[in-house]
């Protein structure tokens, strides 16, 4: 039981009580009306502190009281008092919201951040897909784009231009879809499978997603890299157009199946 009261109290506390008013509102919960003494019996909390902490809690609107000799102290209900601080958070948050707009800001640093997990990699693309208001471009495989497919169709349904480079050939209906054939890419298989995009030029998400491999993809709002990631997407689409117009059969006699000769003349470096 001590295991759940200290639980509470820090709950109480993460919400803005100090440690007292934590406990004296517990201690209320428990025997109410209540005065000074019975509170300072059941919370722990030093007799000569009661009647202040009783005190800053009515002001919050958390207790009330009755009487003057001796004073006795009710709590509000607990269902009163999540709703009230809801409402008191509600009300501070709008106010931040428009204080703190209110001062020119602008970031002289956009930090890039690692992602180290599969499951983290593909919540942040879903979260990017999803915030998007004008573009998105995105490099991915079929497998992930199936996992995916939901979140880009809402954003082409919501006006977002949508752009997508997909390593093999699958069924699309929506945007802007180009294909890449996947023989020939087995460095890639043995690294892992990535996942490459850029969103109304603001952000981007770029890397490794793993499996069989370590997870290696970071996210940035840095405007540099952003447009570095979205002109790299947007190159394999010129690339996809220029196969569409000139033949496939063109495109192999010169540099190979899937660019294998291009790759393996720069690969071979590494």
């Amino acid at each position: 039981m001590k295991q759940d009261v200290d639980s509470i109290i820090r709950d109480l506390m993460d919400a803005g009580f100090i440690e007292y008013e934590a406990k004296v509102y517990l201690s209320l919960l428990q025997a109410h009306p209540a005065s000074a003494y019975t509170i300072s019996q059941n919370s722990g909390v030093p007799h000569s502190r009661v009647y202040d902490i009783c005190r800053r809690l009515k002001k919050k609107g958390y207790a009330v009281s009755t009487g003057t000799n001796p004073e006795t102290f009710s709590p509000l209900s607990p269902d009163e008092l999540i709703d009230k601080i809801q409402r008191d958070n509600d009300t501070l948050t709008r106010k931040l919201n428009n204080s703190l707009h209110s001062i020119s800001f602008s970031s002289d640093f956009d930090p890039v951040w690692n992602i180290q997990s599969r499951e983290e990699a593909l919540s942040k693309t879903r979260e990017i897909i999803a915030q998007a208001k004008t573009s998105i471009y995105i490099g991915l495989w079929s497998e992930e784009f199936e996992l995916l497919r939901e979140e880009l169709r809402k954003a082409d349904q919501r006006g977002v231009d949508v752009f997508m480079l997909i390593y093999g050939h699958i069924d699309v209906d929506f945007g802007e879809a180009y294909f890449h054939d996947r023989d020939h890419l087995e460095d890639i298989f043995d690294q892992g499978r990535s996942i490459d995009l850029a969103a109304d030029r603001e952000i981007c998400l770029s890397g490794i997603l793993g499996e069989p491999g370590k997870t290696e993809m970071v996210w940035t709002r840095n405007i540099g890299l952003v447009h570095s990631i979205e002109g790299y997407i947007i190159h394999d689409f010129y690339l996809a157009e220029l196969v569409e117009v000139m033949g496939n059969q063109v495109m192999v006699e010169h540099f190979g199946k899937n660019l294998s000769k291009l790759r393996d003349k720069f690969n071979r470096r590494h």
